[in-house]
């Protein structure tokens, strides 16, 4: 498991000594058990390895007669790739991934089930074939020249090899803000993400992608509500169940929220079967702090869960101005403006030997949904008898009267009520000077999700929805354990396809689907709970103590690059001590001048065209 990577000298020449000590190196930090090579003229291909079983010993890549093989994959299907190609049960899924490329070729990816990223280097018939899985939980990276093809799990691999100089990918601040642009990019130009779902064919020197899965509802039809929720429990059980596989130490980021609190739930009777603890790591405030934090309910759920064993984390002397270019070197990308929290919560499930860190990561995305236009949405297609329905349930729910809410479920997502309180243009862009945010502005969409289905249909066939887990992949790798995001998994996804829009409010419920299908899973008081704190409960609090490092770097010129082309400083310094949005642009404005400066100091050239 772990790292893949590898290089292709298209010329055919061999790849000399010095540019496989190169990459060799930049992916030393993942050979957490070692790190293997398999080089012969113009190919080298290589692999860490991080072992979550410790009867494991078989080395990767995986030399054969016919094929060389690096590959990180769990498979979900090993019953019937065992049956399709006849081995034994004990066989490891790299193995299995041989056989099933012996069998069909490289046709094989439609047969695979899980999460994986592999390469295959078919000695006779001299081809690669690179794939990732359906939801992209696992990255690659490559770069392609006349001359060169170079792949990597992780970015740094990639660069370490690739011919100079690197010229920085400006779009990649525009995903950083918004959250939208190609999900391929990276912030560096010419170097690619290979995004869900597609595998990569490099013949006679030339590269072709195709997409081999794009998501398709159909699956699951059901007529009650309870045959809805009883379907998705048991799907949420079984990608839980899959993602255990190891002999070392369990752990989970637990918010005390819906989402963490339901996988815990589930996570936790299943490590009992076993004896087995599960280690939960929540982000809390010191005991002598002032605010709120999630400790109450994360206590409910201890006291659920007997064989939790509990960790709270406060990372005191850390915010969101520390560390910022260790983390952008982890993560691969801008940090996220908690990512002081995220390595604190690492650093600690390092030190408990935690093999497979769980977190509840996606939920809100499509698993529990809010529904906040589905209101809307059946008024305006007519289905007004419906619509009363819900509306009423909600009244008794709440303990409201009807009009609050028909304002609140209706009125709030008409076009009349967005127009007339739209925020002003500018204030989206905060922080963003002018020409850089006109050269975007008309590509970016923002408002709130009015069709859940067509929403996530398009991120996860397009690829967005795998970049957080795929770098979570990476940065929990690097510290020595397995990402495991259950609520994301392409099984439990497919049945989301298929969810009727009103069941997310079924009851006048928010997030109405998950909380009925953790129905005797997760203790009451968390099951219906309607508040959520912070993941840091006190980011806010961090950056007024941290306003000295914020002037400090809107006043240095070691961070001009950044103002020179993309940022403003003016706007950055107004934002400080304004709502929350305005500081969270805020922050992310110091995070990107720092991390820009730092790439033009290690040779990358910046581009000034706005036009």
């Amino acid at each position: 498991m772990s790292a893949i990577f590898g290089i292709i000298n298209k010329t055919g020449q061999p790849v000399d000594h010095t540019t496989k000590e190169r990459i060799s190196h930049a992916m030393q930090h993942r050979a957490i058990d070692g790190l293997h090579a398999w080089g012969k003229s113009n190919v080298f291909i290589g692999q860490c390895t991080l072992r979550l079983l410790t009867g494991d010993t078989y080395m990767m890549p995986l030399i054969a007669e016919d094929v060389i093989i690096a590959a990180d994959v769990q498979f979900d299907n090993r019953h019937y790739l065992l049956r399709q190609t006849g081995m034994q049960d004990e066989v490891s899924d790299e193995l299995l991934l041989l056989h099933a490329y012996r069998k069909w070729g490289s046709n094989c990816v439609q047969h695979l089930e899980g999460e994986f990223v592999f390469c295959i280097w078919d000695k006779r018939q001299q081809q690669l074939l690179i794939a990732t899985d359906h939801m992209g939980c696992r990255a690659l990276y490559y770069y392609d020249s006349p001359e060169l093809f170079i792949f990597s799990s992780e970015q740094k691999g990639v660069l370490a090899v690739k011919p100079g100089p690197h010229v920085f990918n400006e779009e990649s601040l525009i995903e950083y803000y918004f959250r939208q642009s190609d999900p391929a990019i990276t912030y560096t130009k010419g170097v690619y993400a290979l995004c869900a779902g597609n595998r990569l064919m490099l013949d006679n020197n030339i590269v072709n992608i195709k997409k081999y899965w794009t998501p398709a509802p159909g699956k699951y039809h059901f007529k009650q509500f309870n045959e809805w929720t009883a379907c998705l429990q048991d799907l949420l059980r079984a990608a839980v169940r899959n993602r255990i596989r190891t002999d070392r130490p369990v752990g989970i980021t637990l918010s005390g929220g819906l989402d963490s609190s339901s996988v815990a739930c589930i996570l936790a009777p299943l490590l009992a079967e076993i004896n087995k603890p599960l280690y939960a790591f929540s982000s809390v405030l010191q005991e002598d702090a002032e605010g709120e934090d999630e400790r109450k309910y994360i206590d409910i759920i201890g006291r659920v869960c007997p064989n939790i064993i509990q960790t709270y984390i406060h990372a005191e002397d850390s915010g969101p101005f520390q560390d910022t270019l260790y983390a952008f070197e982890r993560d691969e990308v801008f940090p996220n403006v908690f990512y002081y929290m995220d390595h604190a919560i690492l650093e600690a499930a390092r030190s408990k030997g935690i093999g497979v860190l769980f977190t509840g990561y996606g939920g809100d995305h499509w698993v529990s949904w809010k529904g906040n236009p589905v209101i809307y949405n059946l008024i305006k297609k007519g289905a007004l008898g419906s619509a009363w329905r819900l509306l009423k349930t909600f009244s008794k729910t709440e303990g409201k009267s009807l009009w609050p809410l028909v304002k609140r479920e209706y009125i709030s997502h008409t076009p009349w009520y967005k127009k007339r309180n739209k925020a002003p243009s500018n204030y989206i862009g905060l922080g963003l000077q002018d020409d850089f945010y006109r050269k975007y502005r008309d590509t970016l969409v923002f408002g709130s999700i009015q069709n859940i289905t067509a929403s996530m249909l398009r991120n996860i066939s397009s690829g967005r929805t795998g970049l957080f887990p795929s770098m979570l992949a990476n940065r929990n790798e690097a510290y020595g354990m397995r990402s495991a995001v259950p609520l994301l998994s392409k099984n439990v996804l497919e049945f989301m396809m298929d969810v009727p829009h009103q069941l997310f409010v079924h009851g006048g419920y928010k997030r109405s689907l998950l909380r009925h299908a953790m129905e005797g899973v997760l203790p009451p008081e968390v099951q219906w709970r309607t508040d959520k704190g912070m993941y840091s409960p006190d980011f806010f609090s961090r950056i007024e103590n941290n306003r000295k490092n914020v002037t400090a770097v809107l006043a240095s010129n070691d961070y001009d690059t950044g103002f020179r082309y993309y940022l403003c400083r003016d706007s950055l310094q107004a934002c400080v001590s304004k709502d929350e949005l305005a500081m969270i642009r805020m922050t992310q404005g110091v995070i990107s001048s720092v991390v820009v400066a730092a790439l033009e100091k290690k040779g990358y050239v910046f581009d000034n065209n706005f036009s």
